[in-house]
């Protein structure tokens, strides 16, 4: 019953214009930043990180509440958009560089963070007939609520692996290619690395004049299977459009002396993405710094 209620309220929203949307998360936003209880720890970070005046700060929280809400209205969005509109509203630069490292490699891992809409990277197999796509969700116990997200995140082609068995759908993957029967020469597997880790997975990076702990899974991963590895950088031009741009990851240590080198590096490559647009990280509001 509340899932049909909920999926009642998404289709109210999905045809509702962008405007009046975003005029809405403004107002939204506005009354947050207001608040000194709900903006007390994106409020924080900032003062953390930037050496900005009072009015500086409390201008960056307000962008980055409205984002984050942005982000939910935009999903609600995506449930009624046909492929062509998706294509209009996220573009993707240097997908050839995908297509060369398929050439040489079975898989890619694909870094990237909680950035502002990362959901519309889903998208990516409408652009390259070579690469397929592979998305980890977090395993829970099966659900309604469930099974229609994975089927939102798969309806442009890519394949949702639980992530508490990922080898399984890997090794699967890799056979079907093997023998001819995959569609793809290479699969891309996309991880949200930017999470606060588990106490058996982390690893400590600087990070904007700070330390910050990243999970370290998706490098050993990528490892175990010779993966190329990539990053995508995402930005936003206007609101509810975005551009992803591939970018291949080269250490700067080498990889067979230091464990972390393509983690490390993924970090830094991150760093800069947010420093373009730094409301559009999601993690502004956790206890990260």
């Amino acid at each position: 019953m509340m899932l049909k209620v909920g999926l009642f309220f998404l289709k109210l929203i999905s045809y509702t214009p962008f405007f009046v949307l975003y005029a809405f998360s403004s107002f939204l936003a506005f009354i947050l930043v207001h608040s000194k209880k709900a903006r007390k720890i994106p409020y924080r970070n900032f003062f953390r990180v930037y050496d900005l005046p009072d009015k500086e700060l409390k201008r960056m929280t307000y962008r980055y509440f409205r984002a984050f809400i942005d982000f939910f209205f935009e999903m609600a969005k995506m449930t009624s958009f046909s492929k062509k509109k998706m294509k209009r509203h996220c573009v993707f630069k240097n997908v050839e560089l995908l297509e060369r490292l398929a050439q040489k490699h079975r898989f890619i891992l694909c870094f990237s963070g909680h950035v502002v809409n990362y959901e519309m990277f889903t998208s990516l197999p409408m652009h390259t007939k070579d690469v397929g796509m592979c998305h980890l969700y977090m395993s829970a116990p099966q659900s309604d609520g469930l099974e229609w997200m994975l089927k939102e995140r798969g309806k442009y082609g890519a394949i949702n692996i639980p992530s508490n068995n990922p080898l399984k759908s890997l090794l699967r993957l890799k056979k079907e290619m093997d023998e001819g029967k995959s569609p793809y020469k290479c699969y891309l597997f996309g991880s949200l690395s930017d999470l606060d880790p588990k106490k058996d997975d982390k690893h400590a990076a600087p990070f904007l004049e700070h330390m910050l702990e990243v999970k370290t899974g998706a490098e050993k991963l990528g490892r175990r299977f010779n993966m190329a590895f990539c990053y995508a950088h995402i930005r936003r031009p206007k609101r509810g459009y975005y551009e992803v741009e591939v970018k291949e990851i080269k250490p700067r240590t080498n990889p067979e002396e230091d464990e972390f080198a393509y983690t490390d590096e993924f970090v830094r490559m991150f760093e800069e993405n947010i420093k373009e647009q730094p409301e559009l990280w999601m993690q502004w509001g956790s206890c990260r710094f």
